[in-house]
């Protein structure tokens, strides 16, 4: 074959191969673009950190299988949040966080999110924080893993002790803390009206009572005893004071308890007689009276001339006279022996007397205030009696006697 003529071949056959070779890396291209056209960039935002892939169907399902698949992102859990706007190709994703929060000596593990606040979480725990309370970690610090929040309480606490009242803003603790900040220190028997671990709470008042202890003494009378004694130099009825009876004294010792000043509890801790009584002895009349003889106690009764005891409610003792001869009294009584004549201002009308002498060895008996005396009237005697004859009048003459009002 010529050379020309092979010549001629090869270049044809160069030439197919080469179109060939166009048409195949022209198909590729096309193929390429066209898959190129129909793919997306996705944004992954994974707790505040970004990166991106390229999806044909980006959906939320797919965005995620192929970010984990890629190792663009750790697998999600199901309490992360996640969230997809379609219109941005954002996809935000928000791990879940465990925060523990202790407030009133209690601790509650809340579940939050990347992003969320210190705040928020104390809020989901349903813990709610006053005016003078303060969290450890301020309250719009965003949270991490693992974080701790702890709310500590202050209160509006009122001491009351020794007559002072003391008011504070503290931090939460027991009334013994409250006790500590107003330098107050418990004897071994105070009392608070609060237990000393008791927890503050908001407007206490707490009050101390301070406990002491005294002696007090006291001294009560002991009476003395009487004792008779038989005595043949007085006539029967008749007593006498031998010895005069003297009360003892007996001292009493207590130990009281005091709060606040005043006595609650009082205990007897000696009781003895310090200063022993004298006994009475009083003499009792065993010699037998004569016929009338009036006999005189010194406790309001006397013995009458018959030997009969009657009362009587006072006695007056002075000079007495005696008159006689007939007729009428003031009073309409006829005058006879045992209506007697006094000063009725003294003795009024009609009192019921007995009259003896002082001793009781002169017996005039008994009598009844019926007549106006003269010289009665004028103070110059006490009482005039009345005798049915003048021989008893003379032998009467004047004499004192004691008059006794029953």
């Amino acid at each position: 074959m010529p050379l020309k003529q092979k010549t001629r071949e090869k270049l044809n056959k160069l030439s197919r191969n080469t179109v060939a070779l166009v048409l195949m890396v022209a198909i590729c291209l096309t193929s390429v673009i066209t898959v190129m056209a129909k793919t997306v960039a996705v944004t992954i935002v994974d707790n505040g950190e970004t990166t991106s892939i390229s999806l044909m169907d980006p959906t939320e399902e797919n965005i995620l299988e192929t970010a984990v698949q890629y190792e663009r992102i750790e697998s999600v859990d199901a309490d992360d949040e996640v969230t997809f706007d379609a219109d941005a190709n954002r996809l935000t994703i928000r791990r879940a966080l465990d925060v523990v929060v202790t407030a009133d000596g209690e601790s509650c593990t809340v579940q939050m999110h990347y992003g969320d606040t210190v705040g928020q979480a104390v809020a989901e725990a349903g813990v709610v924080c006053a005016e003078n309370d303060v969290l450890s970690l301020d309250s719009d610090t965003i949270l991490k893993k693992d974080t701790e929040v702890s709310v500590t309480r202050y209160y509006h606490i009122t001491v009351t002790a020794d007559g002072k009242e003391q008011s504070f803003l503290l931090r939460e603790g027991d009334v013994q803390s409250a006790l500590d900040a107003a330098s107050i220190q418990l004897g071994e028997e105070d009392m608070a009206n609060f237990p000393l671990d008791e927890a503050l709470t908001e407007n206490m008042q707490i009050k101390v009572a301070r406990v002491a202890y005294e002696e007090e003494t006291k001294t009560e009378t002991v009476d003395y005893t009487v004792k008779e004694v038989e005595s043949d130099s007085l006539y029967v009825g008749e007593t006498k004071v031998q010895t005069k009876g003297v009360e003892g004294e007996r001292t009493i010792v207590y130990r009281n308890k005091l709060v606040d000043g005043k006595v609650v509890e009082s205990e007897e801790i000696s009781n003895e007689v310090t200063k022993e009584p004298v006994e009475k002895v009083v003499l009792v009349g065993t010699k037998k009276r004569p016929s009338g003889y009036a006999s005189i106690s010194s406790d309001g009764t006397l013995i009458d001339h018959n030997g009969n005891v009657i009362s009587y409610k006072r006695a007056l003792t002075g000079r007495c006279t005696a008159y006689t001869g007939g007729g009428w009294t003031a009073t309409g009584r006829p005058a006879q022996y045992g209506n007697i004549a006094v000063n009725p201002d003294v003795i009024p009308y009609g009192s019921k007397l007995y009259i003896c002498s002082p001793d009781g060895s002169v017996v005039y008996g008994y009598a009844v205030a019926a007549d106006t005396g003269g010289f009665a009237s004028q103070g110059y005697i006490m009482a005039d009696l009345y005798f049915d004859t003048y021989e008893e009048c003379a032998n009467f003459g004047v004499r004192n006697m004691t008059i006794y009002i029953l």
